[in-house]
């Protein structure tokens, strides 16, 4: 037991920055809808390859889902969700042909730079004020799905895009970001099930951290609805920089 402990955590503390990373993560995406994947994705990329970050990063968010889903449930607009699907399907498979091409190294580079990009983006205040339609929704569609599938980071799009939608709710927003991405997640991981890509290894990571993955997310819950409720703002900027710090540090190592 204490040898395949070893195997999987090395160091101590590989396992002490994955569990905070973990909680972090979690807790942020609870609170916003986004953000676990961004988080861990990057710092995962520092010690697996990327088929186990992609893997580990989706079902951790797939297996927290239903815990989330009964608070949420009522609010899923469904028309929304259904009309970004039927692209994001086709990027799926896009973003696992780019995968297979691609080194550690190059991936957690790709990566760290989705991470930085978006944050400095929403840091800055930029909105998407261009035309919405059936064209736009597939473009971002298509492109969550690559990004999805490459390293369990489809949010960025859909934050850019339905972030600065006036005709939808934040509480909206946040129950979309949840719905349509455990949709992905199920896509994306029967994928890499028929590929074969799936590994012992990267359930015994989903098992290690997924307790502490759903305690931060009561937690993060708990946060959304009664405590920070009226500060989202500055939670939402504190977790932007967070996030930027994470993606600087893991593309310049």
């Amino acid at each position: 037991m204490l040898s395949y402990w070893n195997e999987l955590f090395p160091t101590t503390g590989m396992f002490a920055v994955l569990l905070l990373t973990t909680i972090v993560g979690a807790t942020m995406r609870a609170f916003s809808g986004f953000g676990a994947g961004l988080l861990l994705a990057p710092v995962l990329s520092l010690y697996l390859v990327p088929a186990d970050v992609v893997i580990v990063v989706i079902g951790l968010n797939f297996m927290a889902t239903f815990q989330v889903l009964p608070g949420v449930r009522k609010d899923i607009d469904w028309p929304l969700v259904w009309r970004m699907v039927p692209a994001a399907l086709i990027g799926i498979p896009l973003g696992g042909w780019v995968l297979s091409g691609l080194d550690q190294h190059l991936m957690r580079k790709l990566v760290a730079a989705v991470v930085v990009v978006l944050s400095l983006i929403l840091l800055a205040g930029w909105h998407y004020r261009g035309r919405r339609g059936r064209i736009q929704d597939s473009i971002a569609g298509l492109t969550s799905g690559v990004l999805t599938s490459i390293g369990g980071i489809g949010g960025p799009p859909f934050v850019l895009y339905m972030m600065s939608a006036k005709d939808v709710s934040p509480v909206a927003i946040r129950t979309f970001f949840i719905i349509f991405f455990a949709i992905m997640q199920v896509v994306t991981l029967a994928m890499f099930l028929v590929q074969g890509a799936m590994r012992p290894i990267q359930f015994a990571y989903i098992g290690t951290f997924l307790p502490f993955y759903v305690m931060a997310t009561w937690l993060g819950s708990y946060l959304f609805v009664r405590a920070l409720s009226g500060k989202a703002d500055l939670v939402r900027r504190i977790s932007l920089w967070f996030l930027l710090l994470v993606g600087i540090g893991t593309f310049v190592v």
